[in-house]
């Protein structure tokens, strides 16, 4: 039952963290998808703009930044950063295809090696 138990853990592990990437795209040639995490990088900082946060306008990015200053006050500031001067841009992707390709593979291994140990242990394979 544990070993059992165990697996299901390591392949529900694995189903969550998935096929993670991160494609690291030329600013220009990058359609700008507002729902997508950006990674943006400037000759001065890179930023880390959330979902919803930038819109593209006449090769202008518009982004909003957001700081809480106490619970009823919040200070949203729009900052543009022509495209022209925006040094690359990355985007966290998922691959949907080779997270279910990964997580059938591993179960098929577990449980071919779980039917190897008991054919081993009940005698079917000397």
């Amino acid at each position: 039952m544990k070993k059992l138990i165990i697996s299901i853990t390591i392949l529900s592990f694995m189903n969550l963290i998935g096929c993670y990437y991160q494609e690291q795209m030329n600013p220009g040639e990058y359609k700008y998808d507002e729902k997508e995490q950006l990674w943006l990088s400037t000759k001065d900082t890179t930023y880390v703009l959330g979902e919803k946060d930038y819109h593209l306008e006449n090769d202008t990015l518009f982004v909003t930044f957001s700081k809480k200053l106490d619970r009823e006050t919040t200070l949203k500031t729009v900052v543009e950063f022509p495209v022209k001067d925006i040094k690359s841009v990355e985007v966290q992707r998922t691959d949907s295809g080779k997270t279910f390709l990964t997580v059938l593979g591993s179960t098929i291994a577990v449980f071919g090696i779980l039917l190897l140990i008991t054919a081993v242990g009940e005698g079917w394979i000397d």
